[in-house]
Formats: C-alpha cells, structure tokens, sequence
C-alpha cells in the first residue's frame, strides 16, 4: 500500500494558533473570575464568568479538533482502492469507478472551480466539504490547498478533490494503477464513506440557509438575554417579584439571581432542539427547521418573561 501525506501547507499553522487563543481567553476569565469571588460570595457576574469561562474551554476543543483533523489529512492506494482520511473519516474509492483523473490545471477548462456549501474552504489549510465544480458537477474535498491546486479524481457521481504532497507523482501512480485494472464499474462499484458525526452535522447545517439561520439566530438570542440580564443585575433590588396572578398581584417574590434561571433554561432548550434537528437534517429537513424554530421561539419568550419581570421591578 502506498501512503501520501497531505501537502503541509503554512496556512494549517493558523489553526495551531487559533486554537490556542481560546486558552488564553480562559486563563484570563479564570483570574477573573478568581477575583470576583473572593469579594462577592454570588452573584450574576459570578455566574456569567463561569460559563464564560466553560465555553471558552469548549471553544478550545472544538479548534483543537479542527487543528487535528487538518493535520491527519492522508491518502493511501492499495490494489483495489483509493482511501482519503481526515482524521475520524473515511472515503473509500473502488478503481473501479474512477473515470478520470486530473492534476493541477489539467481539468477541462483550465483550474477547477467550486462552489462549497458553508464554510467549506475558507479556513485557510483546511479544505474539506462538498460542493459543486463548474467542470465535474459535484464535488468533495479533503485538502489542506484550494480547488484549483488540488488533484481530482473523478467517478461517475462524484468528483474528489485532493492535496497529495507530491502530486505528479501521485496521478502518475495513479493513472498507472488504473491502466492496470481490468474490471468494468459494476453496480457494487461504488464509494464507501464513513464520516465522523461531527463532520456529518456540520457539513448539514453550514451547507442549508435556512437550517443555518434559525441555528444561529437561537444562539443569538440566548447570548443577548445573557448579556441584558448582565447589564441590570447590578440595579436589581435584594428582593425581586418573580410572578403575578390573575389579578396582576404579585404572588411569588425570589432572589434576583433566580433571574438567570431563564437564559439558562432557554440555553438548555435550544441546545436540546439543535442537537435533536441536525440528528434528523438528513431524514427530515422539515422536522429539523420545526425543531430549530422552536428554539427561536423559547428564547424570544424566555426573553419576554425576563424582560417584564425586569421592568416591573
């Protein structure tokens, strides 16, 4: 078997250095939080530090994973398939099924253009996602250079983009195996992948508008109920009413920092209905914006309630 590495380009250092900056962000919120506590006992920005502070630490892992995956990018020919990995996923390409097999500014045209659904090549050294190539239809890529540098290897639903670090000798490699095989594409001839979860889901929710949308504009919302609640904390009284009959008379009074049970909960909900609509994106696009807008909707009432309890007060 015949192993490529992927060409190391300096752009994949970025991702090194940006996922970094979530530790640095965490050291600092940590001291802050540090310093907070030792002259309040509790209080909103006590909490809000907190959570600050473990999303920062989710934000690192994220970018470490990407970090990981842009950097285990690599290929592999055996006798039967071409095998393209990216960290936990797997494409596996029968011979077979290769009808052609294009270098850099060697497609038809010229330079292969795409146009990736989502975020797919804008992270500089990591370009992996699917799209649509003026040349082959439609196409995906797991490179670490843009499409038009890339090597393609083409099967009769999709094209495949890839960064070989030497990529004349790759094609030739290849061409050469080809030339070799003797069997016609059959109905079994066709592309094995194994995706990992996260790259499934992502892939999903950057590449729909809509899906996109509502997903962000849940977590918009929660991050602004966040920060409106940080901003009045401060001028809240010791004791707060927190509900009213049907008699517009207060029957239920709490402490303010029962208050940051509302974003916390509306949180909890939109992370429940993202989770559970990009399980279903493929199955179910309908379901999933059903889901996604429901989480717009919670906030938008969470941020109701805690908005006329605030001006109440």
């Amino acid at each position: 078997m015949n192993t490529w590495r992927a060409q190391p380009v300096p752009a994949r250092l970025f991702l090194v250095v940006l996922s970094q900056l979530p530790v640095v962000l965490a050291v600092w919120l940590w001291f802050r939080l540090s310093e907070r506590v030792s002259l309040v006992e509790y209080d909103g920005g006590v909490f809000l530090l907190g959570l600050t502070f473990s999303l920062s630490l989710f934000l690192y892992g994220m970018l470490c994973y990407l970090a990981y995956c842009a950097f285990s990018i690599f290929y592999s020919l055996d006798r039967d398939f071409l095998t393209i990995r990216c960290g936990p996923s797997l494409v596996r390409v029968p011979l077979a099924a290769i009808q052609a097999v294009h270098g850099s500014g060697d497609a038809p045209g010229g330079y292969v253009t795409v146009r990736w659904k989502g975020v797919a090549g804008v992270v500089p050294g990591y370009v992996v996602g699917e799209g649509r190539s003026a040349q082959f239809g439609r196409a995906f890529s797991m490179a670490t250079v843009p499409a038009a540098r890339q090597v393609w290897v083409v099967t009769r639903g999709m094209a495949y983009g890839l960064s070989p670090e030497y990529p004349d000798r790759f094609v030739q490699l290849l061409n050469a195996r080809l030339e070799d095989e003797d069997e016609s594409p059959g109905p079994a001839s066709t592309s094995r992948v194994r995706r990992s979860w996260v790259l499934d889901m992502g892939l999903g929710l950057w590449a729909d508008r809509v899906v996109r949308s509502l997903f962000l504009a849940g977590l918009a919302l929660n991050v602004l109920l966040w920060g409106y609640l940080s901003l009045v904390y401060a001028d809240l009284p010791s004791q707060v009413a927190m509900h009213w009959n049907a008699q517009a008379q207060v029957d239920r009074i709490g402490d303010p920092v029962e208050l940051l049970d509302l974003p916390l909960f509306a949180l909890g909900v939109w992370l429940f209905n993202s989770i559970a609509a990009l399980v279903v994106l493929r199955r179910e696009r309908a379901a999933t914006i059903f889901l996604l807008a429901g989480g717009v909707a919670t906030q938008v009432f969470f941020f109701a309630g805690a908005l006329s309890i605030v001006l109440k007060n």
